[in-house]
């Protein structure tokens, strides 16, 4: 009896497991290679800066099309001359060149309502 459980269990995980093998990996950031479902060949997908790192009073480093690089360094035949949190600036012999970590999205600042401006903070009169 407890054989026969323990196969039914195992043959339930089994399946399980090939059911999710297909599902799409949700914490898989866009910009990788993703295998095409025809042909089974890879189709590169955009590219650009995976990660930024800003590290106060030291070297900031990026991740831009998988290679590691920090301000200074090189990316192919550009030098990296600035790194901050929303871009990677790079500069060659073709000039300069911005490459966004978002590049979709703009940041815009948020204007303040008159409200919000006459609104103190700690006070509270009784």
């Amino acid at each position: 009896m407890r054989h026969d459980l323990l196969l039914l269990l195992l043959t339930g995980l089994a399946g399980t497991a090939s059911a999710l093998a297909q599902m799409p990996d949700p914490t898989r950031p866009p910009g990788v290679l993703m295998p095409e479902a025809a042909g089974g060949a890879a189709a590169s997908v955009e590219s650009g800066v995976q990660t930024v790192i800003l590290r106060p009073g030291g070297k900031s480093v990026a991740v831009v099309n998988g290679q590691h690089v920090t301000v200074g360094g090189k990316l192919g035949d550009k030098r990296v001359v600035k790194i901050t949190e929303s871009e990677v600036v790079l500069k060659g012999e073709s000039g300069r060149e911005v490459i966004k970590v978002t590049p979709d999205i703009e940041k815009v600042p948020v204007k303040k309502t008159a409200a919000a401006k006459r609104r103190t903070t700690g006070t509270t009169e009784k």
